[in-house]
């Protein structure tokens, strides 16, 4: 730890700290323009200049380190002076347009115009007058506005790992742009928007909908994937305008994708559902809630006494917060007498759930966002990461900036692959014969704590199966040369500390629950913590939907939808989409059709609701209080922002009032009970009796194509689907 002084306050930093991150630290205001924590030191503005006693030149605070005893002072006549002329020097290229500018009452450098510009310039020159590149969908280039301060291009390049925009040019003439003066097409994440100090890279939906002055902001949870960022919502009237991120703000700490910033205008849709519906016939007519709960509350009344409770199921959603959850849950089990629950979690984390289980005796566990950062080794399987969890994908990078090696084995080329130390172009699906044969070098190489691993059940089944995965029977499996596979494993083994990671969706297939047992393997065998394996959560509260009690005690998704010798004759079904999302639609969609009633609970008329009786509709994310449970196990708030579309009702408040429709109770008075309840019923600990434990587990080939079937499907995720 450092000691210095700023501005005669005793501070402390850690070694390798900028004096202007020391300042900061301890909210010692120093301006600038250039300066981010994510990234590198830049000293481009020179407004932090700063004098250090017994130092006869100035320095630029962003880019020097702190030293023990130094003595800083950042505000004197002298320094002030220079900060007058940088900011004199920025004005002569920057159009003096803030009526017009987007960024008006936001600017930083409309900010330090007024706390250091001059009434008058003693320069003069010809302002750049290029007009503004509106040709991307959602982001505008407007150069003439810009001050070279490299923020965007910096933290395109070396935070978001993508380099879309570029400096081109020299000089004065230079502009900010996509290379070639190409459409910008990025991720779109915005996080240039964010960074930007003026007005020269504005948000195109938001651009001319307010000032931001008129803005009333606030704070909520992304409904999008598990990692669960802050999202600073920008509201005017009721209505929200934009979305950005925050620095200091939540597990994301101001970073966000381009769902969270781009995505959420979907609660404003025409084709919202706002109001309930009653099928007759082929038609939908609509109906008052009092009419649609008692129609509904019959026929679950008439299923029942005909087929028996069991003769019910219900799907949940990851979509839909803890409270909504829960309630469904409850209605099931305590109201109708149906264990028949479960979730879209069936098809991927479930199978996580499980593996987890019999690998190291927990179910539920959470993950941690922050496990790249100090890793000497990290390997990804089969996932783009960057993808299904944007944030987290950028710790992996922030890791490999900061010395970790990265391997990642996947048959596409991703951001991870190019950002990687070694890529394993392997066949898609042979992930598993991959870390058999990584867990053969290993062992072979004596790479492991033999003394650890031989303590763990099935550690000599584990030895014996791996005899069938030597490194070049690997390479004819996988297409990885044989020197790649044995490099990876040598890496793998001989590092201090590691972290082995895949999405979800790498688990979503028929060997889905074999892979990540071979990689619970490989975190046994390495003698690391459990949390070495990072598995996050798909949605905004898969975790929470899990630990909530949407998961079977009897019939599951597999009997109540795909099972022919199971019979269903009524579903509730809220927010989801089987219909679309489940695999074998067709199969579904009959299914469906066959149900004696079904029940849809939803913000749209989604294909699943087209096949219901009775379409009832639920507030969005942004209309209701709630929680979501992230994939860390943290549970955050969301906040009813805006009014309901029309007559839509938070999805636990529509099951309340179900219940009472059948003459029971759910013993929900409003949203507080609800949460002391859910709190109450909380496990203390998600330990099970079980311990750690290998299972092995052996490589099958996919089928291959046929006349019948000729082609080979391989799930991915994408960004902005």
């Amino acid at each position: 730890m450092l000691n210095l002084t700023i501005n005669g306050k005793k501070v402390t930093a850690q070694p390798g700290d900028t004096i202007l991150a020391a300042a900061l630290k301890h909210k010692i205001y120093i301006p600038n323009l250039c300066y981010d924590k994510r990234l590198r030191p830049y000293g481009g503005c020179r407004l932090c200049i700063v004098e250090v006693e017994g130092q006869a030149r100035l320095f630029a605070a962003c880019s020097s380190p702190a030293e023990e005893g130094m003595v800083v002072t950042t505000d004197t006549p002298k320094l002030r002076k220079l900060r007058q002329t940088v900011i004199e020097l920025l004005l002569v290229h920057h159009p003096l347009d803030c009526p017009e500018c987007d960024k008006a009452g936001e600017c930083d450098l409309q900010d330090l115009a007024y706390e250091y510009g001059k009434p008058e310039t003693r320069f003069l020159r010809h302002r750049k007058e290029a007009p503004p590149d509106v040709r991307g969908p959602l982001i505008e280039l407007t150069s003439r506005r810009c001050i070279l301060c490299g923020k965007c291009v910096r933290i395109c390049a070396e935070h978001q790992g993508r380099a879309a925009l570029g400096l081109i040019g020299r000089g004065f003439p230079t502009v900010v742009q996509p290379a070639f003066g190409e459409i910008l097409e990025c991720d779109y994440c915005g996080q240039c928007l964010d960074v930007c100090p003026t007005g020269a890279i504005l948000s195109k939906p938001y651009k001319f909908t307010a000032r931001s002055w008129f803005l009333e902001e606030k704070d909520t949870t992304c409904p999008f994937c598990g990692v669960g960022c802050t999202l600073t919502l920008g509201i005017r009237e009721g209505k929200i305008l934009r979305s950005r991120g925050k620095e200091g703000n939540g597990v994301s700490d101001g970073n966000l994708c381009g769902r969270g910033r781009f995505g959420i205008d979907y609660i404003y849709s025409e084709k919202r559902l706002r109001t309930p519906l009653i099928r007759e016939g082929d038609e939908f007519v609509t109906a008052t809630w009092e009419d649609a709960l008692t129609h509904v509350a019959k026929n679950i009344k008439a299923v029942t006494q005909k087929h028996g409770a069991g003769a019910i199921g219900a799907i949940g959603s990851p979509r839909c917060t803890n409270e909504d959850n829960y309630a469904l849950q409850k209605f099931m089990r305590t109201i109708i007498g149906s264990n028949n629950i479960d979730s879209s979690a069936y098809f991927g984390y479930a199978k996580v759930q499980k593996a987890w289980e019999r690998a190291f005796g927990e179910r539920n566990h959470p993950i941690s966002l922050q496990a790249p950062l100090g890793k000497e080794v990290i390997l990804i399987l089969e996932s783009d990461l960057s993808v299904t969890h944007p944030v987290f994908g950028l710790n992996i990078l922030q890791a490999k900036r900061e010395g970790s090696r990265l391997i990642v084995a996947d048959s596409r080329e991703t951001k991870l692959t190019r950002h990687s130390s070694l890529w394993l172009g392997l066949k898609d699906g042979t992930s598993i014969a991959l870390l058999n044969g990584i867990m053969k070098v290993i062992i072979d190489k004596e790479l492991f704590n033999k003394e650890t691993a031989a303590k763990i059940p099935g550690f000599a089944a584990l030895k014996a199966s791996l005899d069938n995965y030597p490194a070049d029977k690997v390479s004819k499996i996988t297409g990885i040369p044989e020197e790649a596979v044995t490099a990876a494993a040598e890496a793998i083994g001989k590092a201090k500390s590691s972290m082995i990671a895949l999405s979800v969706s790498a688990s979503e297939n028929t060997k889905g629950l074999d892979t990540v047992l071979a990689a619970a393997n490989l975190t046994n065998l390495l003698g690391e913590e459990r949390t070495t394996l990072q598995i996050p959560a798909e949605y905004s509260n898969t975790y929470g939907v899990y630990q909530m009690g949407v998961r079977p005690d009897d019939k599951g998704i597999a009997e109540m939808l795909y099972d022919e010798n199971k019979t269903i004759n009524a579903m509730y079904i809220m927010g989801e989409d089987p219909a679309t999302t489940f695999p074998d639609s067709s199969n579904i969609l009959n299914k469906l059709k066959a149900l004696d009633f079904l029940v849809v609970q939803d913000i749209f008329l989604t294909e699943t609701a087209k096949l219901a009786n009775v379409i009832l509709p639920a507030s969005s994310w942004a209309e209701k209080d709630g929680t979501f449970t992230n994939t860390e196990g943290k549970m955050q708030n969301v906040y009813k922002i805006v009014n309901p579309a029309g007559q839509a009702v938070p999805d636990w408040m529509i099951l309340k009032n179900l219940a009472l429709s059948m003459g029971s109770d759910l013993g929900i008075r409003n949203l507080s009970s609800l949460q002391e309840e859910i709190k109450a019923d909380l496990p203390a600990s998600s330990a099970v009796e079980t311990k750690k434990s290998f299972n092995p587990v052996d490589y099958a080939p996919a089928v291959e194509p046929d006349s019948e079937h000729p082609f080979k499907l391989v799930i991915r995720d994408v960004l902005q689907h």
